[in-house]
């Protein structure tokens, strides 16, 4: 492919939403298995880096079943010990496998025919016939996605009863989901796509347009990461102290800090530690083509298992320490340059926390103006990080105030608004009518600051013509001069936008139905894990689909190319998806309950006060 090759467009393969199993009869089941259908949550309100409900510190657990259930087909005795153990286990194992991809392959279309080809009678046979077999799958249950495990229908009902800020759960769901987009171009197209709009007279691309551009780009995706992780991580500690419960908010601040440590890196070591093995197993891809922004990239191989292993663990050991003063360290972890975020989501977190201890007692305007007051600190000298979880926590205190005031209101009944005179009254009076125009016209107005939120995060990197892209001109020569000295041009206006969507959101419920229908919400659930996975998977398994799909169907053309570039993303999205429904089934539910175990285990119970005695003559 020639370096200057044109791509003007980006492929977005769909994805429709596997059908559950709507009845099971239970009858049945007990006559053929004689036993239970276990309970497993639907994936309407579920939650991986964080639940839909931040009152349990963002994250809600998913269910899975255990791996030490000891069950057979019925009739089979098989040897347990010795060699003849090993030669019965052996075939069984794999037969089980292929017959497992049997039954992930042909499930849909047995579900269409059991469900509108035939009888009711046969319908509710074949319906009846997936939990029966996911029962004697035995331990490889755990291989099953989450979306394909039968799901006893009241169990799925009481599911879909969503969190007020489940939305949270979704809009982080698209931004995991857009960053993958993004780190699969630089594979398949070259940095002239990321440019801006209008730049060069010979390239004008559909993806670099305003708004458009943000489906490809990274930046503005893990600035609402953060905005969200503030807006999560306060929302317990902040409701507990609006409602005077002080003790029990210093108690939810000190289990957060305690667990996030672990709750954020004992994934990354494990899954880094898969990504090593790989890596001196050679499955990583080394050889690319010109015209693309990053070829091909793999860790650093060494010729021996034990030499792997002594590179790996210091390299982890330097992304997890706690106590490194080096933020930006993750940038340079060998194993998976996409993982710098971490480092930087624990520094924030620690900073959150000890913010929520400070301003926990204060009266909450205040607090909202001490927080303030540090949000502009922190962005008129670009500690952004910072300033983007602080404005996380703002919005999540503002939001509970104006529940709180619209309860009190609701409680007391409407009410007239009493005219005043003056000076100051007339300025009340026109702060009023301002209000009650905006409360007629909410959805408008929050409609217009979304896409004017939109149109702020499109603002292109400075090494991608942001200065001479036509709509971000003017806004390039409004960013503070210390910005421009310091060179960090792209620090100011995207994290600003980041903050703005995430209140506009929080303040227009008809925008936050975007974020929780099931395919934000259940991507939203393995979030986290896919963010892990998916460096590892493109390099490997994306970019040996994309070598033979494209060695196919050919690149002489537009469409040749983007045919093989579609081909090639239906096996990355499938082994993506797989691996992070599969890590956040375990690695995750693990890592979250490590933290809750230990921290209740070693904390010390507070003691209940002693009745005071009346006094005596």
């Amino acid at each position: 492919m020639a370096p200057n090759a044109t791509r003007q467009w980006a492929v977005q393969p769909a994805y429709n939403q596997v059908p559950t199993e709507d009845t099971i009869d239970e009858k049945k089941m007990e006559e053929t298995e004689k036993t239970t259908i276990e309970e497993h949550p639907g994936s309407g309100s579920g939650s991986s880096s964080r639940s839909s409900n931040p009152d349990i510190d963002a994250e809600a657990d998913a269910g899975f079943p255990t791996l030490r259930e000891k069950r057979r087909f019925p009739g089979t005795s098989l040897p347990t010990t010795g060699l003849a153990g090993a030669v019965f286990a052996l075939p069984l194992l794999a037969l089980r496998i292929a017959y497992l991809c049997w039954l992930l392959v042909t499930r849909p279309v047995r579900h269409l025919f059991g469900s509108h080809g035939a009888s009711s009678k046969t319908a509710t046979s074949s319906s009846s016939t997936w939990p029966a077999i996911y029962q004697r799958m035995g331990e490889f249950r755990v291989l099953v996605p989450s979306f394909l495990q039968p799901v006893d229908p009241s169990v799925n009902a009481s599911a879909r009863k969503m969190h007020p800020t489940a939305w949270l759960d979704g809009m982080r769901g698209m931004g995991a989901f857009f960053v993958v987009w993004n780190h699969s171009t630089v594979m398949w197209f070259g940095w002239h796509i990321h440019n801006g709009w209008g730049i060069n007279e010979n390239e004008h691309w559909l993806v670099q347009l305003p708004i458009i551009r943000i489906f490809i780009s990274g930046p503005p995706q893990v600035a609402i990461f953060f905005v969200i992780s503030g807006y999560a991580l306060s929302y317990k500690p902040l409701k507990l102290s609006r409602m005077g419960r002080f003790a029990e908010a210093y108690e939810a601040i000190a289990s957060s800090a305690f667990r996030r440590w672990p709750r954020l890196f004992f994934m990354p070591i494990v899954i880094t530690f898969i990504t090593a093995l790989m890596t001196y197993l050679d499955l990583f891809g080394t050889e690319g083509w010109g015209g693309v922004a990053i070829p091909s990239r793999r860790p650093p191989r060494d010729g021996t298992l034990w030499g792997q292993m002594v590179h790996w663990w210091p390299s982890v050991v330097a992304l997890t320490d706690p106590f490194s003063k080096n933020m930006d360290r993750g940038g340079r972890y060998a194993y998976d340059k996409y993982l710098w975020t971490l480092p930087v989501e624990f520094e924030c977190s620690m900073m959150l926390f000890m913010c929520q201890l400070c301003f926990n007692r204060l009266r909450p305007n205040v607090r909202i103006v001490f927080m303030f007051c540090l949000a502009s600190f922190c962005m008129k000298y670009i500690y952004w990080q910072y300033f983007l979880f602080l404005t996380g926590m703002i919005v999540c205190d503002i939001q509970l105030g104006l529940q709180n005031q619209g309860n009190k209101v609701s409680s007391a009944g409407s009410a007239t608004i009493p005219i005043s005179r003056g000076p100051l009254g007339a300025v009340f009076n026109i702060y009023s009518s301002f209000r009650r125009f905006i409360a007629r016209h909410a959805l408008a107005v929050g409609i217009f600051f979304f896409f004017v939120s939109l149109w702020i995060l499109s603002v292109p990197e400075a090494i991608r013509g942001a200065v001479g892209s036509p709509g971000f001109v003017t806004m390039i020569k409004m960013v503070p001069e210390h910005h421009k000295t310091s060179k960090k041009t792209d620090y100011f206006w995207v994290p600003i936008g980041a903050a703005l969507i995430v209140y506009t959101v929080d303040r227009t419920p008809a925008l936050q139905k975007m974020f929780t229908h099931w395919f934000p919400q259940y991507i939203g659930k393995i979030s986290y894990s896919l963010y892990l996975v998916h460096g590892g998977i493109i390099f490997s398994v994306g970019h040996w689909a994309v070598r033979h799909t494209v060695g196919w169907t050919g690149n002489d053309t537009q469409l040749r190319y983007g045919l093989g570039l579609a081909l090639s993303a239906i096996p990355l999205w499938i082994t993506l998806i797989f691996c992070a429904d599969l890590a956040t089934r375990t690695l995750d539910k693990w890592s979250l309950s490590l933290g809750r175990l230990l921290y209740e285990r070693l904390s010390i119970e507070e003691p209940k006060p002693e009745p005071v005695l009346p006094r005596t003559n």
